[in-house]
């Protein structure tokens, strides 16, 4: 089981200490969450039926702070968790990730979804209900510049004659999508694994079972098997080594853990963070 540490809503100060630190205590990884342009007051209600953000929540820009935390670290790897990825449009989201792999040694997963905020997608501009449609052709001219380096595409929504694109990464980018839905499952069947968010046990076994049958579908109709799909996933539950090796035993491979609560004013100082962490370190890595 791998243990990533959760960075949600923290400023920017902080985040380059405890990336070191974290590398440091055995932290696999790093998990990033992303939001653009949140309205004040939006209306939409999220999966979870929470209201966990709101239009001032610190959101530092993901590949961004990827990168910052990628350069002063040697080992530790950032996934986005989680992209949403069709309020973009592909050809400067496939040129940053793919720099990002480059520069990094190949330390970065591209973890990405649909989204659920329909304000924040009529603010930037994109049709919220053919999200998911958008964002598999996405993925495709993006894999087309990575793979490839140069790509002419023409589909439902984009058309262009023959583009390039170098450097290309010199390996596969990872592609991660998350979502519970059937079709964010069977999208993570197609590419190489799944991300979970914060459901409760019984939940995540049904959702790793539907999970399987998709990703079984997908290869009895011929699709690759890159030969190293994933699965992560956030529990809705107290941290214990039950827990954790119940989920190994499901076939988990990763979890995001948050030692501090996230915007707990108890845990604002850097040094009661890296306390938290070190003592998730000492129990569990």
């Amino acid at each position: 089981m791998e243990y990533w540490l959760g960075i949600f809503h923290e400023d920017n100060s902080q985040l380059k200490a405890i990336a070191r630190a974290a590398e440091q205590m055995g932290f696999t990884g790093i998990g990033l969450p992303d939001h653009v342009a949140m309205p004040k007051g939006y209306t939409t209600v999220h999966p979870s039926g929470e209201r966990h953000i709101e239009h001032d929540t610190c959101f530092p820009d993901t590949l961004i702070t990827a990168a910052t935390l990628l350069a002063v670290t040697e080992r530790l790897r950032v996934m986005s968790y989680i992209y949403v990825l069709p309020m973009r449009e592909p050809f400067s989201v496939a040129r940053q990730v793919g720099t990002l792999c480059e520069q990094s040694a190949h330390r970065f997963d591209f973890g990405v979804g649909a989204g659920w905020c329909e304000d924040e997608f009529r603010i930037m501009g994109q049709d919220f209900r053919s999200r998911g449609a958008r964002m598999d052709e996405m993925l495709e001219v993006m894999r087309g510049f990575w793979e490839h380096g140069e790509l002419a595409h023409k589909g439902r929504f984009f058309d262009f004659p023959t583009v390039g694109m170098e450097p290309r990464p010199a390996r596969r980018v990872p592609v991660w999508i998350g979502g519970k839905s059937r079709a964010a499952l069977a999208r993570a069947a197609r590419h190489d694994g799944w991300l979970g968010m914060n459901y409760p046990m019984d939940e995540i076994r049904g959702l790793l079972a539907t999970l399987a049958e998709e990703r079984q579908r997908h290869l009895d109709a011929g699709g690759t098997d890159h030969g190293n799909f994933r699965r992560f996933v956030i529990p809705l539950a107290m941290p214990s080594k039950a827990v954790y090796e119940e989920l190994a035993g499901w076939g988990v491979d990763g979890t995001v853990v948050m030692p501090w609560g996230v915007e707990n004013p108890e845990c604002a100082t850097l040094d009661t963070k890296l306390e938290a962490m070190q003592r998730f370190a000492d129990t569990y890595l």
